[in-house]
């Protein structure tokens, strides 16, 4: 596999924050869903929980981090350091580099473009999202990767959030009730949904968990969040592991040591002449 292609994969997914997304294939028997508990009258509606969870959420404009990350799967095995920058709603950029090396990739990303840079072997990338989300084989933007780094609510695909449900000391905000749920599975119903769920934390309102199930398809992505760290900008999750499941699997375990917020940042993009273009 390419340095291209393995850096691509742990940046989309870096939940990248343990997330499983765990599917079931609609050509097998569907498997019943364990029902949560519904919410009691005196907890909080799906509106009034995301109002909670914005309230709440990292509000940092820009932030500048070091972590360290290591991934399990396939030809992904690995552990290398980065330093991200990232300019909220604009851009990501990130620099990787082995444990004690010079860096070997460069990554920009911004709303409608993904750039990169691979120094191993003197290639770059100036290519968007379609591109990925087909070599990826999931659908992936800007919105859902800023999100999944930096812990904060948002919608796969314009999912509407509409139900909420109570397990231990957190709330879950989902998508879909899970009669509804179980219906469509015992009916394998081929039109159902990407199913979102996310894990809320009943005293900070701060996201733990986020997972995203195709239910169609053997394809899922499980985040969890933890190691919660009060910033200038609100608490940051310094920790995170992701679980993303398709045709294989791939852990992603990421660990910040440090991260900056609200500072004047460059984002430096120089493509070295000579380098071929990946088409």
């Amino acid at each position: 596999m390419s340095s291209f292609h393995w850096v691509s994969k742990w940046m989309l997914f870096p939940i990248l924050l343990g997330m499983t997304f765990s599917a079931c294939s609609v050509l097998r028997k569907a498997e019943e869903p364990k029902i949560k508990e519904p919410k009691n009258v005196e907890d909080k509606t799906a509106p009034d929980l995301q109002q909670l969870i914005r309230d709440n959420s990292f509000k940092g404009g820009s932030i500048s981090a070091k972590a360290s990350v290591s991934t399990q799967g396939g030809q992904q095995d690995g552990s290398f350091n980065i330093s991200m920058r990232l300019q909220k709603d604009s851009i990501i950029w990130v620099s990787i580099s082995p444990l004690l090396g010079i860096e070997v990739a460069r990554v920009m990303i911004s709303k409608d473009s993904v750039k990169f840079i691979d120094r191993i072997n003197n290639k770059y990338a100036l290519t968007d999202f379609q591109f990925l989300s087909q070599m990826l084989d999931v659908n992936v933007d800007y919105d859902i990767i800023q999100g999944v780094l930096i812990g904060n609510l948002f919608s796969y695909r314009k999912n509407k959030f509409n139900s909420v449900y109570v397990e231990d000391s957190c709330y879950i905000l989902s998508t879909m009730s899970k009669r509804k749920l179980k219906r469509s599975l015992e009916d394998i119903d081929i039109t159902l949904p990407v199913v979102q769920d996310v894990w809320v934390e009943d005293s900070t309102y701060k996201i733990t968990r986020l997972s995203i199930e195709d239910l169609r398809v053997q394809k899922s992505l499980l985040t969890d969040y933890s190691d919660y760290r009060l910033t200038d900008a609100g608490r940051f999750p310094f920790r995170s592991t992701t679980l993303i499941k398709t045709a294989q699997q791939l852990k992603i375990d990421i660990e910040y040591n440090k991260v900056s917020v609200n500072e004047m940042l460059e984002f430096p993009f120089t493509i070295p002449k000579g380098y071929e273009r990946i088409r």
